[in-house]
């Protein structure tokens, strides 16, 4: 296999340490001055069942310890401004084709960071972005944030203790209407975001089909995956669209989780 397709197939993208960790924190400073053994993470969407599918990469950022030096470090480094724990688990969308021609502009923001206690319009927690873009993470059930950097787009969820308030609908993580929202987000984020920052890429792009607000049609059969865990209002899009409830889980806190 030739590199230019094994990189189709296997892509590897790098996002640098200190801005994942402090994005995932809420933060706009890294807090901790601890020599960050690596300094970038790779994102190959390796994990798992989760493979990288024609160029996109899903995959995970966490900061489970193992012990070693490169754990306690990473363990170290987060510092959320919300009581959220010392663990956290991020599940991370990118496409394989740019956002920008920049590759020195590195942007983010975030209106949740995996807290649970939803509320129908949450207010901008760390970077920077447009009203337009804070009201389109506020139209996702999880809120997802962004990072921009090295000329890519990424979309981010912490469902660390989202798992502990939603159902376990397949033995795979991420869950499906977990990476559903992944996708129908980034193409959402990304036609908003093209038009808003500097040196915006105008080469060829290609959505799946998840990244469609109407998948899966009746007639897909991989509705037997994601259809059947779509819940009822649960990934629309539109500002408003769920009143003052939780669209998925008004009851969620009765919620048991499912082994």
């Amino acid at each position: 296999m030739r590199v230019s397709e094994f990189r189709k197939y296997y892509p590897v993208r790098f996002l640098p340490s200190d801005l994942s960790f402090m994005c995932a924190s809420g933060r706009d400073k890294p807090r901790s001055k601890r020599f960050i053994f690596n300094s970038n993470i790779v994102l190959n969407g390796d994990y798992g069942y989760v493979r990288a599918r024609e160029g996109w990469i899903l995959d995970t950022i966490n900061n489970y310890s193992d012990g070693s030096e490169y754990g306690d470090s990473y363990v170290d480094i987060y510092d959320p401004v919300k009581p959220l724990g010392p663990v956290f688990w991020l599940w991370v969308l990118d496409a394989p084709f740019p956002i920008t021609t920049d590759t020195n502009l590195v942007a983010y923001a975030a209106c949740s960071i995996g807290e649970t206690d939803w509320v129908p319009y949450a207010p901008l927690i760390n970077g920077r972005c447009s009203d337009e873009m804070l009201r389109l993470m506020n139209s996702f059930p999880h809120k997802p944030a962004f990072i921009v950097s090295g000329s890519y787009l990424y979309v981010w969820i912490n469902d660390t203790h989202w798992g502990d308030v939603e159902p376990k609908v397949s033995v795979h993580d991420p869950q499906p209407y977990i990476e559903l929202e992944l996708f129908r987000a980034y193409r959402a984020y990304y036609e908003l975001l093209v038009r808003e920052l500097p040196c915006p890429y105008r080469g060829p792009v290609s959505w799946p089909d998840q990244c469609d607000p109407r998948f899966p049609l009746s007639t897909d059969p991989r509705g037997a995956h994601y259809g059947m865990w779509i819940y009822s209002g649960g990934l629309t899009y539109g500002e408003g669209a769920y009143g003052n409830t939780h669209p998925q889980y008004p009851n969620y806190n009765n919620r048991q989780r499912f082994n």
